[in-house]
């Protein structure tokens, strides 16, 4: 099954979405985008939710989040 077969039946969780959304902004990939969109409105309606990428404490949960956390202190 490929990528747009994927994106239309809602296969890719919330932070893959992200990962393709950066990609296909990068490939100016109209189609992708498109799909992208309708697949978090579809999670949404669903009521599936984003996970949270900071903690509790405000702390960021990535690694990515916490080195520019860190270089901007």
């Amino acid at each position: 099954m490929n990528r747009i077969e994927k994106l239309k039946n809602d296969l890719y969780s919330f932070e893959e979405l992200d990962t393709l959304e950066k990609n296909a902004t990068q490939l100016r990939d109209a189609e992708t985008l498109r799909l992208i969109t309708r697949s978090r409105a579809s999670k949404t309606a669903k009521g599936e939710q984003p996970k949270s990428t900071v903690d509790a404490d405000g702390e960021p949960l990535t690694k990515r989040a916490r080195r520019e956390a860190k270089a901007k202190r």
